[in-house]
């Protein structure tokens, strides 16, 4: 009768920890930006990788990786001059991208795919920049300098690890 018991526990817990691993799997990674901001968009992949795919939602080309060269010949034009990624970091294994000039409408899902391995997902919102105002005449200060920063090293860490 102990056995039994035991086996049945063994086997719920091996079912509740895969389901949880398929659930974190799965999940969206959040990123927040503010607008005419740049955001890091990670995204690494532990096998060397030729072909990787950035797309926003089903419509936008974002950056394509071909050949292991950066390719913006499809991009949507509405991230032109916007997209960096750095060639260097190609090489290792690593397609994150930098998205500058930030706009509201930029906010959404956006996928970085490498074919038959994984796709990543991110969920970027883009927010109005919040200036604090000050009682003497001193220039606006940014309220998102470290906090982003946090959650930049953060982001990173979970990703890799």
């Amino acid at each position: 009768m102990y056995s039994s018991v035991m086996g049945i526990r063994s086997w719920i817990f091996c079912f509740t920890f895969l389901l949880l691993i398929h659930t974190v799997s799965v999940q969206h990674v959040p990123v927040e930006g503010f607008t005419g901001g740049t955001v890091f968009l990670p995204c690494s992949f532990g096998q060397k990788q030729q072909t990787v795919f950035w797309r926003y939602g089903d419509r936008g080309v974002v950056c394509d990786v071909l050949g292991g060269e950066a390719d913006f010949d499809d991009q949507d034009p509405v991230y032109k001059d916007r997209v960096k990624i750095i060639q260097s970091e190609i090489e290792k294994g690593d397609f994150s991208i930098t998205l500058s000039n930030l706009k509201e409408s930029d906010s959404g899902l956006y996928t970085c795919t490498a074919p038959n391995i994984k796709t990543r997902t991110l969920e970027l919102t883009v927010k109005e920049r919040v200036w604090l105002s000050s009682r003497t005449d001193e220039s606006p200060r940014r309220a998102d300098g470290p906090l982003t920063f946090l959650l930049g090293c953060a982001l990173l860490f979970n990703l890799t690890f």
